[in-house]
């Protein structure tokens, strides 16, 4: 082991360091400076229960308006009625084509005077 006498020194200066720092004397506070102090936390704690409070009423404000837009939504789908199940509208016809008559009126005739003889 190393010198025991060196370990006990530094560990006696470290507590001494310490105990020394340890043992100020703190700032003593007047009473007006207490009061200030008290009232700024007072105010800094008001200031976050009434933000808190805001949040929450913004919130029920949302919920009621959207449930109150729900049920206006609801009501006119209700009272609006698409019927999607009638029958389409007739079509609408066609104009009738002109007929014109052949340029050629001549009577049809057979291409061949006699009909021939297929047995030879």
């Amino acid at each position: 082991m190393k010198n025991p006498t060196l370990l006990i020194v530094i560990l006696n200066l470290i507590f001494f360091t310490l105990f020394s720092f340890g043992c100020e004397e703190k700032k003593k506070e007047t009473p007006e400076e207490r009061l200030e102090r008290i009232g700024i936390a007072v105010a800094d704690k008001f200031a976050k229960r009434r933000a808190e409070r805001m949040d929450l009423c913004k919130e029920d404000a949302i919920k009621i308006a959207e449930q109150q837009v729900d049920s206006i939504l609801i009501a006119q789908a209700k009272l609006t009625s698409i019927d999607t199940t009638g029958r389409p509208p007739k079509p609408i016809k066609p104009d009738l084509l002109e007929i014109t008559p052949p340029k050629d009126s001549t009577d049809v005739k057979p291409l061949f005077e006699e009909t021939p003889d297929t047995i030879q």
